[in-house]
Parts: C-alpha cells; structure tokens; sequence
C-alpha cells in the first residue's frame, strides 16, 4: 500500500523552516546550474573560434599549348650613365656674341655651339668636341662671363651604361660580348646593348655575395642620364618548340605526361574538382626541356601547337580565428544580468552558495 507524503503545514515550523531552507538550496542548485550552463554557452563558441586552419583547393583549368622558346636570362635594374660628358668653360672674361642652338638639340662634331668675344676683341668659338647632345646651354648673347664660366655641357651620343648585380651561382654564365636588352620607365620600346665589362671582385652580405657587371646600350632620342632602366641579358637559349605551364607536366614513375582536355572543352573553361574526373582523361607521355619557372618545353609526336590541355592549380586558403574573444571570461553573462524575479534572499543562508560566493552577474 503506498502512502501520501502529509502536507506541511505551518502549524509545524520546525518541519516548514527545513522545507524552505530545502527549497531555497534546491532554488541555489537550479540558478547555479543555470548560471554554469550559460556561461558554457556563451563561452564553448569562443572556443571554437580559436585557431587557423589552411586547406589547399584545387582547379583544374584548360589552356592551350604555345609555340615558343624559354630563354635563361639575368636581369637588373638601375640608373643609366652617359659614356661621355663634357662642360665647356671659358678660359677668361667674354661677352658672348653668338649662341647657335638650344638646350636638348643634337649637334654634329666640330658643330659651333657658342661664339664669344674676348677683351681684345678676338673671337672664341666653342664647338662640339664629338656628336652629342645639349643637356645644358645657360649663356644668351651679350652675357658677360667671368673666367671659369659654363658655357655649355654635352653629352655624347656613344651611349649609356648601367651596373648590374649578378649572385654568385650567376657570375660564370654572364661574358663579355654578350647580348643585353635594355627597358627605359620612361621611353616606350626595347634597346638593344651588350656586357662590357665584368668584375670578379665580389661584394658579400654575409650569406650572398654579388658581383658587379656593367652593360652598355646605344643612344636613343628621349633617353638621358639618371633614367631608371631594366637590363635582361640572355645567358642560355632554348631554341624554340612547344611551350606548356610547368604544372600541367605530371610525373608517373619515370615517365613525364600532360592530360589533354575534354573533347567539349573550350580553352579558358575552369573545372572544380567535383566537376571533372581527371583520373579518366586521355594523357599524352613528354620529353621535357628548358623552363623560365613558369613554362617549360615538351616535346611528343602526339602533340600540336594548339592542342589543349587541362593544368592543375592548387591554392591554399586560410581560415581565421575569432577575434572577440578577451583575456578572461569576465564577470557577467553575455548580454547583461539575469533576472532571477521575486526570489527573497532576505533570509538567504550564504554558505549554501557554491565557493560561497555570487552569482555571476549579480555582482559582490
């Protein structure tokens, strides 16, 4: 026979004051466990952002085979020098009686730039020691000039020249001779020079040492002292053929291959790995030859200039952490207090708190 538990009644305030006191603890114990279960929650989500993840994504993309050559080659940059320069001076006071051309014309050798008159009234021309170019031209007729006076700086029209820095595990391929194609930032158009001088004196960095070329181009209308240029010399050539990306070139064994594309393929089509199988594709075995790093030779009876072929392209992608997190878990629960209602803790026994303590949230 099972029996009712008996009502508590006030009538009984031993048993009524350890009824509440139960209650109270029980009422302690749930809001405690609330107060733990949502700072779990607001917290467990910061925990899960903490970290960096990479993942690699790979894309398969339809290029068509070039015809070409892959040239090695050095290159430098830096400021051109003039081979020649002169400053035309006087010798003693003048007065300048006849000036024949202008800042920036170009003038043959033994052209008569400036006439001057000396204080006998014997007349001094000034003439242009080789062809060259004005770069300054600072006297106007009837301008009287002290001794040591500039009367005009030329330039020649032999050419330029510009250092180059070559790393050591470059010096032995680089000669005098050798072709050099010259780039000016300012000046459209490719110039033709060559290496004139090479110096086996390096210059150490403490983990590189570099050595100091020095290359030589023409003259060109535009082109003047100072100008930044880039220098690219041809140190081994490949003769030409069929040029691919390095990464289409797969290797199985000892064998090298490249898979051709899809027959409804179209060159420039990009293909997620989903999206394609390429395990299933036709492949075609290569020679391969020289590459500049980003193309490289292959040579197959099998293939055209034209042909396409599917390239394999990985990337890597970085996923972040989230940054709202702070030091510590602070002091309260996310998004402000908790309302814990009409709930009396007038007669609220302390020790029964968990580390005897607050709530969080609630304050001190």
């Amino acid at each position: 026979m099972k029996t009712k538990p008996a009502n508590v009644s006030s009538s009984n305030p031993k048993l009524a004051e350890k009824r509440r006191k139960t209650l109270i603890k029980a009422a302690v114990g749930s809001v405690a466990g609330i107060a733990v279960i949502a700072l779990g929650i607001a917290f467990v989500p910061r925990l899960r952002g903490i970290g960096v993840s990479a993942a690699s994504v790979t894309t398969y993309e339809v290029e068509a085979i070039v015809y070409g050559n892959v040239d090695t080659t050095i290159s430098g940059s830096g400021n051109l020098t003039l081979v020649s320069q002169q400053t035309l001076a006087t010798e003693q006071p003048v007065t300048v009686t006849a000036v024949n051309y202008a800042a920036g014309d170009a003038v043959e050798e033994g052209a008569v730039i400036v006439t001057v008159e000396d204080a006998q009234g014997s007349s001094i021309d000034y003439t242009a020691p080789y062809g060259c170019v004005l770069l300054e031209l600072p006297v106007s007729s009837g301008d009287e000039l002290a001794a040591g006076s500039e009367v005009a700086m030329v330039m020649g029209t032999d050419g330029f020249t510009m250092g180059i820095a070559v790393g050591e595990q470059d010096i032995s391929t680089v000669a005098v001779g050798q072709e050099v194609a010259f780039t000016v930032d300012a000046v459209d158009g490719e110039y033709t020079g060559e290496v004139t001088n090479v110096s086996y004196n390096g210059s150490s960095n403490g983990s590189t040492t570099a050595y100091q070329i020095t290359a030589r181009v023409d003259y060109a209308e535009g082109i003047y002292p100072g100008m930044s240029a880039t220098a690219e010399i041809v140190v081994e050539e490949s003769g030409e053929g069929l040029l691919v990306p390095v990464e289409a070139v797969q290797t199985s064994g000892d064998e090298e291959y490249i898979t051709l594309a899809p027959s409804s393929a179209a060159e420039g089509d990009e293909y997620g790995e989903d999206e394609i199988e390429v395990s299933e594709l036709s492949t075609v075995t290569v020679e391969t030859g020289m590459s500049d790093g980003s193309y490289i030779l292959v040579e197959s009876d099998e293939l055209a200039e034209g042909d396409l072929i599917v390239v394999t392209r990985l990337t890597s992608t970085q996923t972040g952490s989230d940054s709202q997190g702070s030091g510590g878990m602070g002091g309260g629960f996310p998004g402000g207090s908790m309302d814990f209602g009409d709930f009396d803790f007038e007669n609220f026994d302390p020790g029964t708190m968990p580390q005897g303590g607050n709530f969080p949230g609630m304050g001190s």
